[in-house]
């Protein structure tokens, strides 16, 4: 099972006498379980601590556990109770005995394993700021011993959104691409509104930035009020990437679309094609990798790398580019085109795999767990393979 750094100081000092341990997982991180279940039992992913909450958002709370007994079926028999109190002690939250994880059996005794079950407590406007108290009981029921884990998270006011600002791309990127790890939503708007300006008319940029925003504001809507906030004072350029982002929130305005000009309108087709790439099926052109990227880096998930692996398929089109005659492009069929299309998407496909394994430590450990336990075809095996074994890939000079 896993390994994880900051309980094994807690956990590998306890005796081997079957009491049952562990430690209280408490986070805003939605992908937390994929990261565990999806990654190799030797590999240890960051599991942030959420000590700190705002109103209206959720927060997640589990356990790992350790040193839990097996029955004479080979099953473990381990259940969760919570509970949360406000401030001033009262009762906010309680739920008794859910089960630690639905069909767990034949796990040697004593092996660490974070449970299934997650809690999610979402704090309302109306609840009082301060220090909630966190208590969760987990019960073996096969060795009859339980212990009592405690912490605290504080409830605060959310800052306005002009609290946080950008000023320089290397600030930034820090925050993009330590998100997944340590995430911080209440900095989307202010990134957001740092990166429009810039980028804004690349739409090469602005497809993978919506992605990214898009799975950050959906998974934390306390922060919808912020957008509509800020409109008003914004100018008019920044308003049009305001109304895009809260079109596709579903908060928009009712007649956006009905009042858009002519280019805006193609964007929006563009964006539709493009910027659903887990939806669609397939992968259509390269800026659907990006978004994918983005919409890792703003979730951790595991989700958007599986869809990235399995476009390795995309390998039987390799070739195609050398078929079509680019001088002749109008008159080149459109299944030809797609074919070398295809090709440019498996080759960048291929660089950014390796790249991010590099980069980022989670995506070499989900692409690893898709080696050994994914569910991948032959080729998208081999494929994966090649790219994690390469000591380098060269970018796509197309790119």
């Amino acid at each position: 099972m896993k390994r994880f750094s900051f309980a094994m100081l807690l956990l590998v000092a306890m005796a081997r006498c079957f009491a049952i341990d562990g430690i209280l997982v408490q986070t805003i991180d939605y992908s937390i379980r994929e990261k565990w279940a999806c990654t190799p039992a030797a590999s240890m992913p960051m599991i942030p601590n959420s000590d700190t909450v705002f109103r209206g958002q959720t927060i997640y709370l589990s356990a790992i556990v350790g040193d839990y007994r097996l029955d004479t079926k080979g099953c473990a028999d381990v259940v969760l109770s919570v509970e949360v109190f406000r401030p001033d002690g009262s009762e906010y939250y309680s739920v008794k005995e859910q089960p630690f994880m639905d069909g767990y059996a034949g796990y040697m005794d004593g092996r660490f394993q974070m449970s299934s079950t997650f809690l999610s407590v979402t704090f309302e406007n109306k609840d009082p700021l301060g220090s909630y108290g966190i208590k969760m009981l987990i019960t073996d029921r096969v060795s009859h011993t339980s212990k009592m884990l405690e912490s605290n998270v504080e409830l605060v006011e959310l800052p306005a959104y002009d609290h946080f600002t950008f000023t320089d791309e290397e600030r930034l990127m820090d925050w993009v691409n330590n998100y997944h790890r340590c995430p911080q939503p209440e900095k989307a708007l202010a990134a957001y509104l740092y990166v429009c300006p810039k980028y804004g008319d690349d739409e090469t940029a602005l497809i993978p930035l919506l992605g990214l925003m898009l799975e950050i504001f959906q998974h934390n809507q306390f922060l919808y009020p912020q957008l509509s906030e800020c409109y008003d004072k914004q100018s008019e350029d920044i308003q049009n990437y305001l109304d895009l982002l809260m079109y596709y929130l579903g908060i928009g305005r009712e007649d956006f679309t009905q009042s858009v000009g002519e280019e805006v309108q193609l964007i929006l087709d563009l964006l539709q094609e493009t910027l659903y790439p887990e939806k669609s099926g397939v992968i259509v052109t390269p800026i659907q990798l990006d978004v994918l990227w983005g919409k890792f880096l703003a979730s951790g998930s595991y989700e958007p790398v599986l869809k990235l692996i399995k476009t390795l398929d995309y390998v039987k089109y390799r070739g195609s580019m050398k078929k079509v005659n680019w001088k002749n492009w109008d008159h080149v069929s459109d299944q030809k085109k797609q074919e070398a299309l295809n090709e440019m998407i498996y080759e960048a496909l291929r660089w950014s795999l390796h790249s991010n394994c590099k980069q980022f430590p989670l995506v070499r450990q989900y692409c690893e767990w898709a080696l050994s336990d994914g569910n991948l075809t032959g080729t998208q095996r081999r494929e994966l393979q090649k790219v994690l074994s390469a000591k380098n890939i060269a970018k796509p000079s197309v790119f």
